[in-house]
């Protein structure tokens, strides 16, 4: 979705000129070639695409809720920080995760127009309250871009294990994770092409490219490996050629803590090196 201040504060007198006018959108675009500095076909697209208008059943233009709440802020810099509220939990663009590193972090990467639009919305340098709610708010929304990510490389990680299993096997593994994220793995597959020994596997994943792997195990993913007879790991390192290393459960019995006292695990950070994981590698 393209956006700037210029667009946002268009779109502002946009939903202001809707709500006192009754319009249809062949006659607004026919009407208006631009509206304010955008064009009008830009100013339907954004109020469009953010669920800021919508028709009624004779094909009229009217608020939305959300644009309703956009019209009744005091000013325009209070209905920019609503619009980009709305922008940013719709569309979760790349940079919004930014934003979970806190503000000064964030701000140093943001694209220009996206930062122009957080200087205009006061929103840069102010701790006024509202500014810092805006802000955990944001962080909130961006929270769940980020699990969408994590899941989003996840199963691509996933579907490339599914691809060896399947051609080391010569048949389709079960993807037990699309069916519960219980099981303690995620792919369910056999020894070999002739050996039908169940063979549990779990799958890591990471897009980032470095000499250290890291990854998390879970309480429930360790005790699923320690009863079971075969349990291999896949780690993927994702780039234009997909990295692949097999860990067995053996080689991470040392790295695994134990409940001692009153002490119970839940999750474990395991970070190992690029060197060791070729050595106990077991990819075929």
């Amino acid at each position: 979705m393209e956006f700037s201040v210029g667009i946002l504060y268009s779109t502002q007198t946009f939903l202001g000129f809707i709500n006192k006018t009754t319009i249809k959108a062949t006659e607004f675009s026919s009407l208006f070639k631009r509206f304010e500095t955008t064009s009008s076909q830009l100013v339907l697209e954004v109020a469009d695409g953010c669920n800021w208008i919508t028709l009624d059943l004779e094909g009229n233009i009217r608020l939305s809720e959300q644009g309703k709440e956009i019209l009744i802020q005091n000013n325009m810099r209070d209905a920019l920080r609503v619009q980009l509220k709305y922008l940013i939990e719709e569309f979760k663009p790349s940079w919004s995760y930014l934003i979970l590193k806190g503000r000064k972090e964030a701000l140093q990467y943001f694209p220009v127009n996206v930062k122009q639009c957080f200087k205009e919305a006061e929103l840069i340098n102010s701790i006024d309250p509202d500014v810092i709610k805006w802000w955990d708010i944001l962080a909130s929304i961006a929270r769940g871009k980020q699990q969408d990510t994590q899941l989003e490389v996840g199963r691509i990680g996933e579907k490339l294990s599914l691809e060896y299993e399947r051609n080391r096997i010569g048949k389709n593994p079960v993807w037990q994770s699309v069916e519960s994220n219980l099981s303690g793995f995620d792919i369910l597959s056999c020894l070999s092409s002739i050996d039908m020994t169940p063979l549990k596997i779990e799958v890591k994943t990471t897009a980032i490219s470095s000499e250290l792997f890291t990854f998390y195990v879970t309480r429930n993913e360790w005790n699923v490996a320690e009863l079971s007879q075969h349990y291999y790991f896949h780690l993927w390192i994702l780039g234009n050629e997909p990295e692949l290393f097999i860990i067995d459960k053996v080689d991470l019995v040392d790295h695994i803590p134990l409940n001692q006292g009153c002490g119970y695990w839940e999750n474990v950070k395991v970070i190992l090196d690029i060197k060791t994981l070729k050595i106990i590698n077991k990819k075929e």
